[in-house]
């Protein structure tokens, strides 16, 4: 176990036994990137979907954006499916959109762009 990992795990377990859920999605985000680099796919998508879920449930719609950006590049990458892919930039693109300019969340919305652009 890595020390990022060790620290990311204790990091998630602290923030269940308080009940802090708006750290939840990023921590298991960041889980799923490390797992990600280290070639464990099936956790990676596993992390992210379960990551997905919390913030579809509490409404945290900016981190929302940056899962469902990791989940299409994973089925870009992964699953070699662009339609799926697709819909994942798409939601990502949405949930960033916010109020619109200048009230958006400006960095997930430019990369579901690229995104949605490469996909064309």
């Amino acid at each position: 176990m890595t020390l990022a990992e060790e620290n990311l795990s204790k990091a998630l377990n602290l923030c269940r036994q308080i009940n802090l859920v708006e750290f939840e999605a990023d921590i298991l985000l960041d889980l799923a990137r490390l797992r990600y680099a280290q070639g464990d796919f099936k956790d990676a998508q596993e992390k992210a979907s379960e990551a997905l879920m919390i913030t579809e449930r509490s409404g945290y719609v900016l981190q929302g954006a940056d899962v469902n950006l990791f989940l299409a590049q994973y089925a870009l990458e992964q699953e070699k499916d662009k339609a799926k892919a697709k819909e994942y930039a798409e939601s990502a693109l949405k949930l960033a959109y916010c109020d619109g300019p200048p009230y958006y969340y400006k960095v997930a919305y430019e990369e579901a762009e690229r995104m949605l652009e490469k996909l064309k």
